[in-house]
Order: C-alpha cells, then sequence, then structure tokens
C-alpha cells in the first residue's frame, strides 16, 4: 500500500520546498526508496511483520521519525480517535508501555485501551502504520 501523500510531502520537505527547518531536518535522513520499500513490505504483512534488511529497517525508523514531525504541520488538530490511533501506534514504535490508569482517570483510560488494542503488533508495523495514518491525515486535513 503506498502512501503519496507522505511521500510528496517527503520529496518537499527534503529539497526544502516546504515546511520548517527542523521538519526539513528530520526528512534530510530519510532515505525514501528503501523507505517506499519498507513501507509495502510490512503493510502487506500481517500483526508481525518487519524487514530484514538494515537498509530498510533505518530507512522505516527515520521515517517515522519524520511522520513526527510533520503531523505538527497539518491545517488542524486531528479528531479524537484520530489522535488516539497516532498515539497507540507512537507508543507501540517507541515499545513504550503507557501507565495503567486509576478508574477517575478517563482520559489515560481511553488512551491505555487505544495502546492495547494494538499492543501486540510488531513495532516496525507500528511505524508503518503511524506513516499511513499521517498520510491519511494529510489527505483530509491538509498541510501547512
Amino acid at each position: 500500500m503506498s502512501v503519496p501523500s507522505f511521500t510528496t510531502a517527503l520529496t518537499a520537505s527534503q529539497s526544502k520546498e516546504k515546511f520548517t527547518p527542523t521538519v526539513q531536518s528530520s526528512a534530510a535522513k530519510v532515505n525514501a526508496d528503501a523507505l517506499v520499500a519498507a513501507l509495502e513490505a510490512i503493510l502487506s504483512g500481517g500483526d508481525d511483520a518487519t524487514v530484514s534488511d538494515a537498509g530498510e529497517a533505518a530507512a522505516l525508523k527515520a521515517g517515522f521519525e519524520f511522520a513526527t514531525e510533520l503531523v505538527k504541520m497539518l491545517l488542524r488538530e486531528p479528531g479524537n480517535e484520530e489522535k488516539l490511533k497516532l498515539y497507540a501506534y507512537f507508543k507501540r514504535s517507541r515499545d513504550e508501555t503507557p501507565a495503567e490508569p486509576s478508574f477517575y482517570q478517563i482520559e489515560s483510560k481511553y488512551k491505555y485501551n487505544a495502546w492495547k488494542e494494538i499492543s501486540h503488533i510488531t513495532q516496525q508495523r507500528a511505524q508503518a502504520l503511524y506513516i499511513q495514518k499521517v498520510n491519511a491525515l494529510i489527505d483530509s486535513i491538509g498541510t501547512q
């Protein structure tokens, strides 16, 4: 599955046509061809999908880091459901486990439950899904 809006934003950022210096700096670390290959391999696989090629793995990680900067460039804030998905993928991508909230921490409970739903997937799959979600947000919201 391709992510055309994301790759267009990556190209524009790498050529310094668009976005902030921070986003451009993050984009400069991404090997676009290796990233596309990694995304295709992982998104066509299951929840346990990974890439073993070191170049593709590095490109995926750099692409994820770029996506975390690019999401800040959206024209408006995503909705709550979209933010929960981003949160869950972000936490899983970094292999972070959020603290289990108490009964009264409603917002924290939503975040924890969103993470728990996807906690079984690989870190690389979570990175690819985060990038895919950012691509969908670019399509629906646009960037600055």
